[in-house]
């Protein structure tokens, strides 16, 4: 009776031992889930304020520049075409003009 007794005490021994761990693995993951949960809080609230940020941005306004941008290169282009046919009228006249007094 007295070896049934002790190998009993051994066992709750044990199951205390085992007890004690599982409370401080519970606690463990109650911290984490905690902190997980501070984190993902902080995140949320970041992702609002570049959300309100994303909001705030002028699209149209952006897309007005870059339709003025393409305008002005347009007529920067027509601009260069008609100084080309400038300079190739100021050349065949050079070349009338030299033709005329033999040079």
């Amino acid at each position: 009776m007295e070896e049934l007794l002790a190998v009993t005490r051994k066992q709750l021994r044990f199951q205390k031992i085992i007890t004690g761990c599982l409370v401080l693995i519970i606690v463990m993951l109650l911290a984490a889930g905690r902190v997980m949960a501070d984190k993902v809080n902080q995140m949320n609230t970041v992702m609002q304020e570049a959300m309100e940020k994303i909001d705030s941005i002028d699209v149209d306004g952006i897309n007005d520049a870059i339709d003025s941008t393409n305008r002005m290169l347009e007529s920067a282009d027509e601009f260069a075409q008609a100084v080309d046919s400038v300079t190739g009228k100021v050349q065949e006249f050079n070349s009338w003009f030299s033709g005329i007094f033999g040079n």
